[in-house]
């Protein structure tokens, strides 16, 4: 078989094993590192551990659905799992996360922090009851971040609705002396912008799409590592790297299903390495 030295050292053992095994790893997560989302956990590193203070520092991460932004925050929450103090009888969650509500909602979104907590919510409760329970927890638990995913949501209520939400996130940064993380895409901003305390409290960071050029090269190189073939690929080559591009026009997620879909055809032809041809047909069944 070789010691498939292209492969990452964790992944040679799986190039060892049988086609149906080699897919199933496929359809795993991964992490790939690169320089946007190692700034990006920069950031978050660094509210972390900010003291707490009257004004809290906070990020908006925003660009395409598909861009990363929430794999980011997964991995960042793996750095910084709750932990359980038994003195006390408390559990500590550093970075807490939640959704925002397709609808911009208070009580909704109060809603959600308490299913994130685990506490027994009722859709039905009343804002003051559902605050009341929610910001009770909170304070008792302190978290050091908060992490609001999906906030884009805010431009689909009335202009009311949205400054009742974006002060509803200003409002959890002042009262907890935490920092607020939210994710989101270009309309994300463009609603943060229409309040000046939002926007100059809310530090923007973009994820931009892929363009061509090294950045792109070294990601797909670093991906390649990652894919159980036992044939090297050279995905990092200039053409293949343009190729990847022109067909997932940029985004990560189309790149990661691409490759992933051609892994899986080179496997089950017994190609071992994907090629021009298996990057094609990939792109035409994610399009699909």
């Amino acid at each position: 078989m070789g010691e498939f030295r292209h492969l990452h050292e964790s992944v040679r053992p799986i190039a060892e094993l049988g086609a149906e095994e080699r897919i199933a790893h496929l359809r795993h997560d991964r992490w790939i590192d690169h320089p946007l989302a190692s700034q990006a956990l920069q950031r978050l590193e660094l509210l972390l551990t900010t003291p707490r203070r009257t004004r809290m520092p906070c990020l908006l991460i925003y660009g395409d659905s598909g861009m990363g932004k929430t794999m980011i925050v997964e991995k960042f929450k793996r750095a910084h799992r709750p932990f359980f103090e038994p003195q006390r009888g408390i559990e500590h969650i550093d970075v807490l996360a939640v959704q925002m509500p397709p609808v911009p909602s208070q009580s909704r979104f109060y809603g959600q922090i308490l299913q994130a907590l685990g506490a027994p919510y009722r859709p039905s409760d009343r804002l003051f009851a559902v605050e009341t329970v929610a910001m009770g927890i909170l304070n008792e638990i302190r978290p050091r971040m908060i992490v609001v995913d999906e906030v884009h949501p805010l431009l689909a209520g009335t202009a009311r609705d949205q400054r009742a939400a974006l002060n509803q996130l200003k409002f959890l940064a002042n009262a907890l002396q935490c920092s607020v993380v939210a994710l989101g895409t270009q309309d994300a901003r463009t609603a943060m912008q229409t309040d000046p305390q939002i926007s100059s409290r809310f530090r923007p960071l973009e994820l931009p799409r892929w363009r061509e050029g090294e950045s792109l090269q070294r990601f797909l190189a670093a991906f390649e590592r990652l894919l159980p073939l036992r044939q090297p690929s050279r995905l990092g080559d200039r053409a293949l790297a343009r190729a990847v591009l022109d067909r997932s026009g940029g985004i990560t997620g189309n790149v990661a299903e691409i490759l992933v879909q051609s892994a899986e055809a080179a496997i089950r032809r017994g190609r071992e390495h994907i090629d021009l041809e298996l990057l094609e047909e990939a792109a035409q069944l994610a399009i699909a």
